[in-house]
């Protein structure tokens, strides 16, 4: 395999400056109360200003408020009932609040932007009901014919597969499919309304889905690995959406209990994309008794034609590969998926004959974060594999130095 040094990733997370201190947004960390009169009117808004300190542009920037912080200004909230306003335009900017580690509680109310190399800009977070949002750029679906669970964004599109599917082929895999997109508006609930699945394996203006999963990680499933060999959990037999736009889509799946290599293990997965990005991100938890770590990997399966590479070369790490989409059923252009983890945690770089493969540990009942994605020739967005490096090597700068955002004093506008 072909070794290119280049960058990494990570979810975009936000420092949040509160009194002059700087932190990560992610976990959440309270701030100070702010007293209020007991007569005066609750305050109604908060401005933020984000400051872009990077020299390259942040198209689709998700920003991250958590909802202590907003409550800390602006006293009792109903997290349903927040908006957010450009500073410069006023114009809204849809706008959800997230449950991100699905345990049915509101974290953070989140909203993007795009900024310009060096730009600052300046958001109001107010109190008020957000508009109906015109274009649906996320969706996550479970289809119960097939048992599939399928999630896409403006970008790119994804399906893995539940046990349900044995009715109509014997395929254990919790692979990760990838349906390749050259259209921004939603095509998954269009597509499985054809219903034979060979009607979206044929591009008729919309792309399609080109790749073969089988039996295999497909674009960043996730195996133990013992004695060089894989051992893969089987199809999921549980599921739940968690939300569904209009900013993130979040999903969980419970993979049942399997046999690696003599040991009983359980996977849950929950996954994450947000609108403009073609990386998904996903937190996996295996569950096996004990307090040993058991290697594990993220992969790739190899595809003819392929090229990998793989980096090391900041916090996160990456591995990737780029080649010809299969030209069966009209098949065209050339297809890039990846794969990351934190640089901390890799542990090796494998190559089988059928997989590419970044090798980690993992703990009982600990979850692991990793980032899985794939970007098509078809869709405009990348000309070649050196666009697609160039993607990986901006996402990870982007995550390194993240935006900065300042919260300032609650106001009544």
């Amino acid at each position: 395999m072909g070794v290119h040094r280049i960058a990494s990733m990570s979810r975009p997370s936000t420092i949040v400056v509160f009194t002059g201190v700087a932190f990560l947004a992610t976990p959440l960390t309270a701030a100070p109360a702010i007293a209020q009169s007991p007569s005066a009117r609750p305050a109604s808004a908060v401005v933020i200003s984000a400051e872009n300190s990077l020299a390259i542009e942040r198209p689709d920037e998700t920003m991250t408020v958590p909802l202590g912080e907003l409550r800390a200004r602006l006293g009792t909230i109903d997290p349903a009932a927040l908006r957010v306003r450009d500073g410069a335009s006023n114009a809204e900017i849809p706008s959800q609040a997230v449950d991100d580690d699905g345990d049915g509680t509101i974290d953070a109310l989140i909203f993007q932007s795009s900024f310009f190399p060096g730009e600052t800009k300046r958001f109001v977070v107010e109190r008020g009901t957000p508009a109906p949002v015109a274009v649906r750029r996320v969706h996550v679906m479970h289809d119960p014919d097939r048992d599939d669970i399928a999630w896409e964004n403006d970008r790119i599109a994804h399906r893995t597969y539940g046990v349900g599917l044995a009715k109509y082929e014997p395929l254990v895999s919790s692979g990760i499919d990838v349906w390749m997109k050259s259209v921004r508006t939603p095509v998954l609930d269009k597509w499985y309304a054809k219903k034979a699945p060979a009607s979206y394996h044929h591009d008729t203006g919309e792309g399609a889905d080109f790749f073969d999963v089988g039996a295999t990680l497909g674009a960043g499933g996730v195996a133990i690995w013992k004695n060089d060999s894989l051992y893969r959990p089987p199809n999921f037999t549980s599921w739940r959406i968690i939300a569904d736009g209009p900013v993130r889509v979040i999903f969980e799946m419970q993979h049942p209990e399997f046999d690696a290599g003599g040991t009983k293990v359980a996977v849950t997965r929950r996954i994450s994309l947000d609108a403009g990005q073609n990386l998904s991100r996903a937190v996996t938890t295996f569950r096996f008794a004990g307090s040993a770590p058991l290697p594990y990997v993220i992969g790739l399966v190899k595809r003819a034609g392929v090229v990998g590479s793989e980096s090391s070369a900041q916090q996160w790490s990456w591995l990737s590969e780029w080649g010809p989409v299969d030209h069966k059923n009209g098949g065209h252009g050339e297809l890039g998926t990846a794969v990351l983890i934190p640089r901390a945690e890799l542990r090796d770089w494998k190559e089988t004959s059928d997989h590419y493969l970044a090798v980690s540990e993992a703990k009982p009942g600990q979850p692991v974060v990793e980032y899985l994605g794939a970007g098509w020739t078809g869709s405009g967005d990348f000309s070649g594999v050196h666009d697609w490096w160039q993607y990986l090597d901006q996402a990870a700068a982007r995550i390194a130095t993240p935006v900065r955002l300042t919260l300032g004093a609650p106001s009544n506008r």
